[in-house]
């Protein structure tokens, strides 16, 4: 009787390959692949989750981190310290990425809660605290600006010094124009931009309960910082 055939061994460096299982049969060790509604936009395929794991199905759009985080910002619902609260966190996201689709994200630098209201810090005023030598600072600081050129403060003017270098008295002239309103401003544009950038915001699924109609928006008298508040909370 002929001697049995053993199995050659693969090469050194080289495994057996796994056979493929059939169309639906899951690999060993690896959840099944099952299919979920799509009502909600979110991508038609998830992975099964086992039991007692936290989480739920993983879809694309919670695996992103930053859509259907549902953030409630009415402050009815959620009261005004934790509207405010859930507002700032939103801003801060959408300055980190790509919800701002306007000149905000790039002069702004964070959102912060104080004094029960919201205020959206300038790059050229962080750091100034709510005092009087932080106003005197900021005071200062914007003089200082000023002498640099036109709106120095304002996405457009910075790109203007940029490119044609520092024009002191087109500065000076400037700001008489702007504060008796015979120029256009950046700051005059503010508020609508804030306001895009909230509606982006909802219909990304990042805050609901969001009505321009339940918040005032404006800027510091000095410096270009952003504030919001509760409709009928601002200081006259």
């Amino acid at each position: 009787m002929p001697p049995e055939k053993k199995p050659t061994p693969p090469p050194p460096g080289r495994s057996m390959k796994r056979p493929t299982p059939p169309a639906g049969v899951p690999m060993p060790g690896m959840p099944p692949i099952t299919p979920l509604p799509s009502g909600s936009n979110d991508v038609s395929l998830g992975v099964a989750i086992s039991a007692g794991s936290e989480g739920g199905t993983v879809t694309a759009r919670k695996a992103g981190g930053l859509r259907d985080m549902a953030l409630e910002v009415d402050p009815d619902d959620v009261g005004v310290k934790g509207a405010l609260q859930h507002l700032a966190k939103a801003i801060n996201i959408a300055f980190q990425s790509d919800y701002g689709e306007n000149y905000l994200e790039s002069v702004y630098q964070a959102a912060i809660v104080r004094n029960r209201e919201i205020q959206i810090i300038h790059r050229e005023y962080f750091g100034f605290r709510d005092n009087w030598f932080g106003q005197l600072g900021m005071l200062l600081r914007s003089l200082q600006l000023t002498l640099e050129g036109p709106d120095p403060a304002s996405p457009e003017g910075q790109q203007r010094i940029k490119e044609k270098g520092p024009a002191t008295i087109r500065g000076l002239f400037n700001l008489i124009g702007r504060k008796i309103d015979l120029v256009s401003e950046f700051e005059d544009r503010v508020p609508a931009y804030v306001e895009q950038m909230f509606d982006r915001l909802e219909a990304s699924g990042i805050i609901t309960g969001w009505d321009r109609d339940d918040w005032d928006i404006w800027t510091t008298t000095i410096g270009l910082n952003i504030k919001i508040a509760p409709r009928g909370t601002k200081p006259e």
